[in-house]
């Protein structure tokens, strides 16, 4: 009978144990499956996904549907009884009075006010997604209004939680000064 060499009897440990892991590591292994975790009840709820709307990603997450979106303009437009105190350059009170206002939107962001200055003038102003309007710069520092020697600068606000109440800061410069309307119109 033939002896062994030494070479094969160094490595007959080595080669045992290597075939037994890779026996061990192909037989032992089986590919991982994910388990079903609980269901999330907010992915049923529908989101706006545009970023130029005012409640762009609110209810994230969810499901994107841009058909519950709120744009500027919507957030402002309606019918509105106005407290109009107007106020002289020295910020002394000069006189009250009330309007009917109305805005209307010209497109996502773009909107039209009548009522300020009479039934039949519009005063232009641009809306953004943070619930403010500005009034839409024109005629050197402001946009025309009554009267050709008048423009109207400043802006409206509104909070998020409250749609029934806006805020008018305007500035109107004359050809004898200027006067600040402030106050606050109510939804009809």
């Amino acid at each position: 009978m033939r002896k062994a060499s030494p070479t094969f009897i160094r490595l007959l440990p080595v080669a045992l144990l290597t075939g037994t892991f890779l026996s061990l590591l192909v037989f032992s292994c089986k590919k991982y499956e994910d388990k079903v975790g609980p269901s999330d009840p907010r992915l049923s709820r529908l989101y706006c996904n545009d970023p130029e709307a005012v409640n762009f990603n609110w209810d994230f997450p969810g499901t994107p549907d841009n058909s519950v979106c709120l744009y500027p303009a919507d957030a402002f437009k309606g019918q509105y009884r106005f407290t109009d105190s107007i106020y002289n350059s020295a910020s002394q009170l000069v006189l009250q009075r009330q309007y009917t206002l109305d805005l209307y939107a010209l497109s996502r962001s773009r909107l039209a006010l009548l009522g300020f200055c009479g039934p039949s003038d519009t005063v232009k102003l641009t809306a953004s997604r943070f619930f403010r309007a500005t009034v839409d710069t024109t005629v050197l520092k402001g946009q025309a209004l009554c009267r050709p020697q008048d423009t109207l600068s400043g802006y409206l606000t509104r909070t998020a939680p409250d749609a029934q109440h806006l805020h008018f800061f305007f500035t109107v410069t004359t050809d004898t000064g200027f006067t600040f309307h402030m106050g606050t119109a109510v939804k009809q």
